[in-house]
């Protein structure tokens, strides 16, 4: 376990950022939640908008860089724009508005980042906000410690 908690740290800082990449958004949560099932993987979801500075940071410096490591031990990731409109697919296969999805993680600042179980459930407490590269790593690598814990 300790091998894992250092390859991954190692991973995090070593990895450069790059731009965004449209498939770390989706509408049919209840698919990903099929895969996190199946995986036996947290779902990370960063809950964001697109006139948010910090946000843009997050995703460059952390975000992007874990989504694209090839290590498959690692959580599925995905952005949510708190902005958005419209119906998505919820982790039950209902569908629901956007707001509603927003609203049941009590989401009020961006950006927020909170590691889900396969039907959505909070595994740890959220991340809310981005400063500082090195402590924003060092409180992840915590949560998602937890997290795969918690799914054990």
């Amino acid at each position: 376990m300790m091998i894992k908690q250092y390859l991954f740290v190692a991973l995090l800082l070593f990895f450069g950022a790059s731009s965004a990449d449209p498939a770390l958004t989706t509408d049919d949560w209840s698919d990903l939640s099929n895969i996190a099932r199946e995986t036996h993987l947290p779902i990370l979801v960063v809950f964001n908008a697109d006139t948010c500075g910090y946000c843009q940071r997050l995703r460059d410096e952390v975000i992007e860089p874990l989504a694209y490591e090839s290590d498959h031990r690692l959580p599925l990731i995905r952005e949510f724009d708190i902005y958005s409109s419209g119906k998505i697919i919820d982790f039950n296969g209902d569908p629901i508005r956007s707001r509603q999805f927003k609203s049941r993680y009590k989401i009020y600042a961006v950006p927020t980042l909170m590691i889900l179980d396969p039907d959505g459930n909070p595994l740890v407490d959220p991340i809310v906000g981005y400063n500082s590269q090195d402590e924003y790593l060092e409180l992840l690598r915590t949560s998602l410690i937890a997290s795969f814990q918690a799914l054990e």
